[in-house]
């Protein structure tokens, strides 16, 4: 039985890998528990078994039939224990997923310890728990390997899949470096705050040097332009390890870094490494988000960076298919949005079909172990860009997971927009066009981790891929509502070839510009990105009451105004809201109780006239000194009324308007009233909590259902003592 069926069986049995829907609703969970799975015949594959022959020593998969769930009461109390373990910003993104409701799903829950115990029991070494594919991959010898298949729980040992890494063709050739320093414009000091993050964001550059033509070719410079540059978005690069000195990555924001090859948080050379070990990763990740001025500029160069070293470029082994799993997963539950991996699997040193070995026949999407990780990946909300390996120029020469379906795989194109012949083709064994995207791959600027200063010429599949993450970025910076297949559609249908895809170039060389203003979707219509300023972060407060102040936002819709959301919290108790309020201002001084010695975490909420959100860059958290004990009285509700939209109307028209406070009800109406101060209709009075952002509707009609004639109208809002008066035009 092949792998495929073994690891769907595994999917459908725990609900899930499958067409995108929208979740369940929560009373519906128990319902998609299932008992256990079928152990396979033989449980022990005839591949493992060659693999582990003659008393050698193999990396093997471990399936197991269940995740030691007993009952469905059991299921949904651990559905909901392990949605609580992901970060907020990670259960955020998978609510992109399922129309704004996170969900937790089968693949969140972990891998029973029990299962795992016993399998390390036997003399086995667990490489990695893998809780999408409920799975360990192991070390084993052939008496531990029938060992494990004799557990009652495991439902097949099969052999890792041999894998090979996606390079570089040709040689890299060294560049001099122009006159940039690697510093911040306009600044001096870098900033980095422990664990290597900046402490506010990268100038916009004034010079991308050498750097330039593969930007401009999809557009990036003019999206730099227009204020987006990865600000707020997680992107995880995939690689051999990181030179984080180099002029190009050292300012670069760094959330989490792994090593997934040695099993620690160094991803940068160690005493085991190869020298050149990593020369590829550092290159990608200054493809996708370098900032060396005047040298090499990245399209994200103000993303936060997820680094997982998951190759090990002594040898070319099947270990580092499972690393990818576990990178992916690891990504997932920080809350990446974006992967990066120029990597790609199919053979694996020495060349040349071995047992258990990968065909063109296994790239369909849904076979082999790295294109499952792949597409749960995406599934969770992840954009995933992959390599589509260099291979070409044959039909049906990409390598695994670039056949997955639903993420972009990306081809090369050099500077003339012609695809090279290393550039590999689809289709898909089961006939889908690949790659999605292509971007430039030929003489493209990378950073060289050899030298910190220098800067090289590379060519490859490899570079094309972190041009094209650094974009879906972009992207996803500014729009922050869009799913996955939202971002990947908006490049694919505005890339240059997008009216006649192919198996060469798929929907052509992208165009970030216009895949963020003139897809199908519509135009971003959030605020931009904006820092929060003062308290500082983790900075230290003793006197009250708190003023907090941050940066103005700015609607994309000119003249229109911004409000804001303010919430702290006691990190201990992140659900429990302290303090919240509405203002237009952009500071506000802080009511409430501080208790001494604590630490607090505050955001700020951006708004446009119709409620989308846009959160600041990051929370900020402060802590209180030990005399800081001060009770402060609430404010008073907060109300707030806005230009209806659209103004002029010709039909209906949104209403929008804040009542802020601590979510105490109050009494609020809103009236439509004619030219002349007669009463038209009633559109609101009742009883309404406050904290809250509102939206009413006016479709054109009075108090007895009849179309009002075009002319000037007034809406009027009172709420909390306050009344607030505008005026609208209506327009037949």
């Amino acid at each position: 039985m092949r792998l495929r069926t073994i690891v769907l069986l595994t999917i459908l049995a725990h609900g899930g890998v499958g067409p995108a829907r929208a979740a369940r609703p929560a009373d519906e969970r128990a319902s998609r528990f299932t008992p256990p799975a079928r152990r396979m015949a033989p449980v022990l594959s005839r591949a493992a078994l060659d693999r582990v022959a003659g008393g050698a020593r193999a990396t093997l998969w471990v399936f197991f039939t269940d995740k030691a769930i007993p009952d469905a009461s059991r299921f949904d109390r651990d559905l909901r224990a392990a949605g609580a373990r992901l970060t907020a910003r990670a259960r955020a993104r998978r609510a992109r997923e399922t129309d704004g409701r996170f969900v937790a799903d089968a693949t969140d829950l972990p891998v029973p310890s029990v299962y795992v115990d016993a399998v390390s029991a036997t003399g086995a070494s667990i490489r990695h728990v893998s809780r999408w594919l409920d799975a360990v991959s192991v070390t084993a010898g052939e008496a531990e390997a029938r060992r494990i298949a004799a557990l009652p729980f495991v439902r097949a040992v099969l052999p890792l899949r041999p894998s090979r890494r996606v390079g570089t063709v040709g040689e890299v050739v060294p560049v001099p470096p122009g006159t940039g320093d690697g510093g911040r414009e306009g600044s001096g000091a870098l900033g980095i705050e422990p664990g290597g993050r900046l402490a506010s964001e990268l100038a916009k550059p004034s010079s991308y040097g050498s750097s330039l033509t593969q930007l401009a070719s999809i557009n990036v410079p003019a999206a730099h332009d227009s204020g987006w540059s990865g600000a707020n978005e997680i992107v995880a690069m995939f690689d051999t390890g990181f030179n984080k000195s180099h002029s190009a990555t050292i300012q670069l924001k760094r959330l989490a870094e792994w090593d997934f090859v040695f099993g620690d948080g160094e991803t940068a050379n160690q005493v085991n490494d190869a020298t050149a070990a990593w020369d590829h990763g550092t290159g990608t990740w200054a493809v996708a988000g370098g900032y060396y001025l005047n040298n090499l500029i990245g399209p994200a160069y103000n993303a936060t960076f997820l680094l997982a070293k998951t190759e090990d470029v002594r040898s070319e082994t099947p270990v580092e298919e499972d690393n990818w799993v576990a990178a992916a997963e690891w990504a997932d539950s920080i809350g990446a949005d974006v992967i990066s991996s120029s990597l790609a699997y199919l053979d694996f040193d020495p060349q040349g079909p071995s047992p258990g070995d990968y065909t063109y026949a296994d790239l369909d999407g849904y076979t082999t172990v790295v294109t499952l990780g792949a597409v749960f990946a995406q599934r969770h909300g992840i954009v995933v860009c992959n390599a589509n390996s260099n291979n070409g120029p044959a039909p049906g020469s990409l390598w695994a997971p670039a056949d997955a379906d639903s993420i972009l795989s990306v081809g090369a194109v050099d500077n003339s927009n012609v695809v090279p012949t290393f550039s590999s083709r689809g289709p898909t064994a089961d006939g889908r066009i690949k790659p999605e995207v292509v971007a430039q791959g030929v003489s493209t600027y990378w950073a060289v981790a050899s030298n910190n200063t220098a800067i090289g010429l590379a060519n490859g599949t490899s570079l094309s891929t972190p041009l094209v993450a650094g974009a879906a970025a972009l992207v996803r910076e500014a729009h922050p509502e869009w799913g996955v297949g939202q971002v990947r559609s908006a490049l694919m249908e505005t890339a240059d070839s997008a009216s006649t895809p192919d198996n060469d170039r798929g929907w052509g060389r992208i165009n970030v510009v216009q895949a963020i203003y003139n897809s199908s979707y519509g135009p971003p219509i959030y605020p931009k990105p904006f820092d929060l300023l003062v308290p500082p972060n983790q900075s230290s407060v003793s006197t009250t009451p708190v003023t907090l102040k941050w940066h103005r936002s700015k609607d994309l819709t000119p003249g229109d105004a911004v409000t804001y959301q303010v919430v702290l919290y006691n990190v201990t108790a992140p659900d429990q809201i302290l303090f919240q309020s509405t203002t237009p201002d952009t500071f506000v001084v802080m009511t409430g109780y501080l208790g001494p010695s604590k630490t607090y975490e505050w955001k700020v909420t951006a708004l446009d006239l119709l409620g989308h959100p846009r959160d600041s860059r990051e929370p900020f958290r402060f802590t209180t000194g030990a005399t800081t004990d001060v009770a402060l009285p609430p404010s008073a509700p907060q109300v707030v009324l806005f230009q209806s939209r659209p103004n002029p109307a010709h039909r209906a028209t949104d209403i929008p308007f804040t009542l802020g406070g601590s979510g105490a009800t109050v009494h609020a109406s809103l009236r439509i009233f004619d030219a002349r101060g007669r009463l038209v209709r009633t559109l609101l009075d009742s009883d309404e909590p406050t904290a809250r952002r509102y939206v009413i509707r006016w479709d054109g009609r009075d108090q007895n259902g009849a179309t009002v004639a075009s002319g000037i109208y007034y809406y009027r809002l009172n709420a909390a003592e306050r009344e607030e008066t505008r005026r609208l035009v209506l327009l037949r």
